[in-house]
Order: structure tokens, then sequence, then C-alpha cells
């Protein structure tokens, strides 16, 4: 048993980590602005790579002109993902950005037929059907009563980060066909340090992107919010996903790392003393159950 589980495990180890940057990053941008905070979180994810991949990076074998193509397409889908998530949180809330984020869930299985001529089961469809509809009632937990007319306000920041979901759904499909023939050296160290160039790039006209004042002060909040970032939610979660989502169909993927929403509000009950209501308990046990009943088929199936 412990064989079939270790994947998916690890893919839940990733959406729990990734849970947590939303508060993290949150609390962060009251510091620094959303692109010199990104500049910041990869460089030192990309400095610490470097160290730790450095005796296989150059080897002559990885040394492929035909990796450079696939594994800029991975950074670069990653990038925008990282990027329109991060602006997006100046203008929404952690609870919202997590909820749309988990939307991905939904890209993915279509992106599969598209991409990689494959259909996802009735099952894994069923699944994303109750997922996205327990992560709509996380979003709703401060709601003392229900009303459609006004329960979802979908403004500027909720649109950037539902671009951002959609990219993130595109990673995960590259990942699930490029990270069974390329190192994951190569595609990890590829991704952070693209993301860190571009983030310093577009610092200096980050004006254009943000109207919010931008103000500078480098304090706790952003010196924990990069170490978390850039050493949990980046090298670790990315050697994870690299590593293992390979083992794992790419629409089951989606389903697990859709969790993160569920461990983001757990955190943000912890550290900003945000309360579960009963549309947020809901919603936390129709996400884990949508995540269960994908995975009891196929646990049944190995074992039979």
């Amino acid at each position: 048993m412990s064989q079939i589980l270790s994947p998916e495990l690890f893919l839940v180890i990733a959406a729990i980590l990734w849970g947590g940057t939303f508060v993290v990053i949150k609390l962060a941008l009251d510091s620094v602005p959303p692109f010199l905070f990104l500049a910041f979180r990869f460089w030192v994810a990309g400095i610490i790579t470097l160290f730790l991949y450095r005796k296989t990076l150059f080897k002559k074998e990885n040394r492929r002109w035909d990796y450079i193509f696939p594994a800029f397409l991975v950074a670069l889908s990653a990038l925008l993902g990282y990027l329109f998530q991060t602006v997006g949180l100046v203008y929404t809330t952690a609870t919202q950005a997590g909820f749309i984020t988990g939307a991905y869930v939904v890209f993915v299985p279509i992106l599969q037929i598209l991409v990689e001529k494959k259909l996802p089961s009735l099952r894994t469809w069923v699944a994303v059907f109750i997922v996205v509809f327990g992560l709509f009632l996380i979003s709703q937990n401060n709601r003392s009563s229900f009303d459609f007319k006004s329960s979802f306000v979908f403004g500027w920041g909720e649109f950037l980060t539902l671009v951002g979901a959609f990219c993130f759904a595109v990673y995960i499909i590259l990942i699930d066909i490029y990270s069974k023939k390329i190192p994951v050296q190569v595609l990890v160290s590829f991704e952070i340090l693209l993301i860190a160039m571009v983030s310093t790039l577009l610092f200096p006209i980050e004006s254009l992107f943000v109207s919010k004042e931008i103000n500078i002060q480098f304090d706790t909040k952003f010196f924990f919010g990069i170490f978390y970032t850039s050493v949990f939610a980046t090298i670790f979660t990315t050697q994870i996903q690299t590593r293992y989502q390979k083992a794992v169909p790419a629409a089951r993927a989606g389903l697990l790392y859709s969790l993160e929403p569920v461990f983001s509000f757990m955190l943000a009950y912890l550290v900003l003393n945000e309360r579960l209501g009963f549309y947020g308990a809901c919603g936390c046990a129709l996400a884990l159950f949508g995540i269960l009943l994908s995975e009891v088929g196929k646990w049944n199936k190995k074992e039979n």
C-alpha cells in the first residue's frame, strides 16, 4: 500500500506547502510590491538550486539543445501563473485567491483532451464537479446566508487569479509530458531562473501593472515570506512535482493539487484567526470527498 500511496502523498504535501503561500504572500505584499517580491523569492531559490545541482547541471549529457524549448515552455507557464497570482493577491483576499486558483482542477482535464488526446474517466469528471463546488463554498465561508445574486463578486483581482490558474493548469500538463523526457534538475533550474530574471526586469515598470501605491519595507513579514516561498513553496515543491507527478495522471494530479485552498483556509484560521463557518466546513468536506472519490477507484483497480 505504501508504494501505491507514495506519489500521491508527495503531491498532497506540495499542496499543503502551496496552501501556505496565500497567507504568507498576502502578508508580505503589505511590505513590498509583487514583482519585487517575486524577484527576491526566485533569485534566492535560483541560487540555492544552482548550488544543489552544481554537479549535475553542467554534465555534458544534460547540455542538450533539444532540452531548451520544452524547458522554456514549462518555465514560461509557471512564470505567468506566479505573476498573475501574485498581482491578483493585491486586489483580492487570500481565501478568494485560494478558491479561484483551485479552478485549475477544471482546466486540467480539458487541456489534457486537447494536448495529450487523453479522455479522463467519468469518475474524474464527477470528482472535478464535487471539488469545484466545495471550493466555491469555501470562498463563501464568512456569509451567514446564501444569495446567488451577490454571493460572488468577480473583480480585477479575481480575473488575474483565474488567468494564473489557467497558466498553472498548462504547467501541470507540460510537467506531465516533459518530466518523463528531461532531467528534473534541468527543468527546475530553468524554471526558477527564468522567473527570477523576468520579475527583476518587470520591477522598474511595476507601477504600470499595479495601481496601488508602491511601498518598500524590508521587515519580518518580507523576510519570512521570502524564506518560506523560496525554500518550501518553490524548491521543495517543484522537485516534488517534477519527480512524482510523472507517476500520477495529470487530471488526478490536478485534483490532489486542488487541496491547496483547503490548506490555505486552515492556515488562515490558525494564523489570522479566521473562523470556519457552515459553508466553509461543507466546502472542505466536499473537496476532500472529491479527492477520495477519484483515488478509491484507482486503488481498488491496482489491488485486485
